[in-house]
């Protein structure tokens, strides 16, 4: 393990495909392409993590999990001493803390190779997944289903393209200015519902998720809930959905993204949501406040699952501005429970909407784009979103570029490596 001083260059400019921009000048026009910022845009501005923290460099699970949280209190992290982890290499934890067999039984259909079927195991006596089913044992590794505890004011990085943490995830509750980048996590329970997540969220406020890659995982890639997750940035994230474990039997993972508790304050963008079926996102907070922005939805076929290929699928509750997406080969952008809680359009933004967007945002909003035609078109206009965010705070409503940049400009820039 190595020890140095942490460090921070700091500029009042964003760097542009090598051309240094200016963020002083006020504009109302959509960018025509995309920034690369060295810090959070949106809710999570202002998210610092471990800076002016002691660097620490781990190789091993042990330093690992001692230098994310020394001190805890039940699943809670005590410890926020400001600390810079830098992950090298791989860290596996899979199979290291033995394995447990629980009530479950196979959940979605029987799949025929080369996919295979997935399975769910009981949260406990009460759970009614399994009404219907028949129920069996279901032997699941330990070191899954146990996240590694993360402390308040703790960036968690990891050195250069090939840092991976593989076999467990991380545990954010009750924390407060996490930073978590350039991180591989994978291979956790795969194909085993409710045995571990990659990132668990149950509370905390001002958290940066950005540039890693999510593959393998048995249920969420994300999770937020039991408690309030506010000023949350996710971006330029990798969400591989290809998964020879998926509940249509097609390759393509079902449980990516999923919110809830109350209240949450939640941008995600630049992100790549590939060979995923549903539940990206899936927010479901009666207070939620989302900004959806400049995401590439993109699968290698369209499946005809009558509804249940989808990205955003909404409570209709909650507020989501969702602009300059591209949705590639998705038949559902938007899910019905969506309703009127949202403000998306699909092409050319109106010229009263988008009179509104400059009232309120201060700028113009981008249209989304999708091909072919989405065969449900759920996009609406709910003028109380746009009111909603042009009465927050204006760094908190990140600025898009255009849809039609998104496919390369994503696809050159999400994931690790490119810091």
């Amino acid at each position: 393990m190595y020890r140095t001083k942490a460090c921070m260059w700091r500029s009042d400019s964003l760097l542009v495909f090598g051309i240094v921009v200016a963020t002083t000048a006020a504009t109302v026009a959509v960018a025509s392409n995309a920034p690369r910022a060295d810090l959070p845009e949106g809710f999570g501005a202002g998210t610092t993590g471990g800076l002016h923290g002691e660097v620490v460099r781990v190789k091993s699970r042990k330093d690992l999990a001692y230098q994310l949280c020394h001190s805890s209190r039940g699943t809670i992290c005590t410890d926020d001493t400001p600390r810079i982890i830098q992950i090298e290499g791989a860290i596996d934890f899979a199979g290291t803390e033995g394995a447990s067999d629980r009530a479950g039984c196979q959940y979605g259909n029987t799949c025929k190779a080369p996919y295979k079927t997935e399975v769910l195991t009981l949260l406990d006596a009460n759970d009614k997944h399994c009404d219907g089913h028949p129920v069996r044992m279901i032997t699941i590794d330990n070191a899954g289903n146990n996240p590694l505890p993360v402390g308040s004011n703790k960036t968690v990085i990891g050195v250069g393209a090939n840092a991976t943490l593989k076999g467990k995830g991380l545990l954010l509750n009750g924390v407060h200015n996490v930073v978590i980048r350039n991180l591989a996590m994978t291979d956790i329970n795969q194909g085993i519902i409710f045995a571990g997540d990659a990132l668990a969220i149950a509370q905390a406020d001002h958290v940066w998720i950005d540039h890693n890659r999510f593959h393998n995982i048995g249920r969420q890639m994300i999770a937020a809930g039991f408690g309030a997750t506010t000023n949350i940035t996710i971006s330029w994230n990798d969400f591989d959905g290809n998964n020879v474990y998926s509940p249509y039997c097609n390759g393509e993972h079902y449980w990516n993204l999923l919110f809830g508790g109350n209240p949450q304050t939640i941008t995600i963008s630049n992100n790549y949501f590939h060979e995923v079926s549903g539940r990206a996102p899936h927010i479901d907070s009666p207070s939620a406040v989302v900004h959806l922005l400049n995401n590439y939805f993109h699968n290698e076929h369209l499946q005809q699952s009558g509804g249940f290929f989808h990205a955003l699928d909404a409570g209709p509750q909650v507020k989501v501005l969702v602009e300059g997406n591209y949705f590639d080969n998705i038949e559902t952008p938007i899910t019905k429970t969506g309703g009127g809680s949202i403000f998306g359009v699909l092409g050319e933004v109106g010229a009263n909407a988008q009179a509104q967007c400059v009232n309120d945002l201060g700028r113009k909003c981008a249209g989304n784009m999708a091909t072919p035609t989405p065969a449900i078109n759920r996009f609406v206009q709910n003028e109380n979103v746009i009111k909603l965010l042009g009465a927050v705070p204006k760094g908190s409503v990140a600025r898009p570029f255009l849809a039609g940049d998104v496919p390369a400009v994503i696809t050159a820039n999400v994931g690790p490596g490119h810091l």
